[in-house]
């Protein structure tokens, strides 16, 4: 079977991070998330000017280059095998980098690659990122929704708090970033049949199975 290559996309806290983790695990595919990677990147020489410039960034939800997220993206895959699937959280976002991501795959001959948009309701992307904790020495998160009550990481005993990205104001910028930015992203993709539109309100299993039934309905066709 030929390695499987996904993505998903969607606003701020439309679950892209747990969707992600389960279909790795499943599939034990190479997780790559660049906010992850840009948040490491900045912890690693914080006092760096491309550290800050970038923390500033991520915290006031706006949209890297996108040079620097094909910079990481590339690094990584090119660091695996042919036979170690993908799946990228987050990306692509702006036009040129889903068209860099469809045109890598088309060139690889790869017929097994998804692009998940988690669509949920910009109301309900401002009440997640609301109830979201964070801990800010292993990057866990957490929501009051499922964690109700809870302070400190249960990894590591880290108070947990919101992230600057969670804030209202940032939030209602993401949302207008994403409407703006990202649709048209969603758009091409959609015209080159490689992305899937997932109700993302609902049970994290149940979302879980539509995904997986897609995956699987197209490794079976014959």
């Amino acid at each position: 079977m030929k390695a499987i290559y996904a993505s998903f996309i969607g606003k701020g806290n439309c679950g892209k991070g747990t969707q992600a983790k389960i279909l790795s695990e499943k599939y034990n595919l190479q997780m790559i998330s660049t906010g992850s990677m840009l948040r490491d990147w900045t912890l690693k020489d914080p006092n760096n000017f491309w550290s800050q410039k970038l923390n500033q960034d991520i915290d006031n939800g706006i949209l890297v280059p996108s040079a620097i997220v094909f910079y990481l993206w590339f690094s990584k895959l090119l660091s695996l095998d042919s036979n170690q699937g993908v799946v990228f959280e987050g990306s692509p976002r702006m036009l040129i980098e889903g068209q860099a991501m469809e045109e890598v795959f088309r060139w690889m001959d790869n017929n097994q690659f998804f692009v998940f948009h988690l669509d949920i309701p910009d109301d309900e992307s401002r009440k997640r990122s609301d109830l979201r904790r964070y801990c800010s020495k292993c990057h866990k998160t957490y929501s009051l929704a499922f964690d109700p009550g809870i302070t400190h990481c249960k990894d590591d005993n880290t108070e947990v708090v919101i992230r600057d990205d969670d804030k209202p104001e940032v939030i209602d910028r993401r949302i207008k970033e994403f409407n703006q930015l990202v649709i048209p992203t969603i758009e091409f993709l959609r015209s080159k049949g490689v992305l899937y539109d997932i109700n993302g309100v609902g049970p994290v299993e149940e979302i879980a199975k539509n995904i997986d039934k897609i995956i699987q309905e197209k490794i079976n066709q014959k």
